[in-house]
């Protein structure tokens, strides 16, 4: 997965579809609108065009890390496949398996992940 600066990156286990699905889901998230993209991916040698593998999402103060944990919790609930998620920022990974994680687990790990102090819940 790339590690776009130091961004948040975001990889599904499904195939790009999957991709693009959480990624309207975010863009109807109030919290995250504008906040959620797909950056441009580097065309390699023999393919055929695009492939969007990764969301980048831009941070941001005030309880970021909980609307985006609370919205990522929500959209695993509404997956009807098992879907895996994989957060990377500055060479630290965070793997979500929507069969077993839980809110308030979620929200602690993303914002260790962000190196944001916890919120109460």
């Amino acid at each position: 997965m790339t590690d776009l600066n130091g961004q948040l990156t975001i990889r599904t286990s499904g195939d790009s579809d999957e991709l693009f699905r959480l990624l309207e889901w975010f863009r109807n998230d109030d919290a995250l609108r504008g906040r959620v993209s797909l950056p441009t991916p580097q065309i390699r040698e023999g393919q055929m065009g695009d492939v969007y593998d990764v969301l980048t999402v831009a941070g941001g103060a005030g309880g970021f890390g909980t609307a985006l944990a609370m919205s990522l919790n929500a959209w695993l609930k509404t997956r009807r496949s098992q879907v895996k998620i994989t957060l990377k920022r500055n060479g630290i990974e965070l793997e979500l398996d929507a069969a077993i994680i839980k809110a308030p687990e979620l929200v602690r790990e993303i914002h260790k992940l962000l190196g944001e102090a916890d919120t109460p819940q």
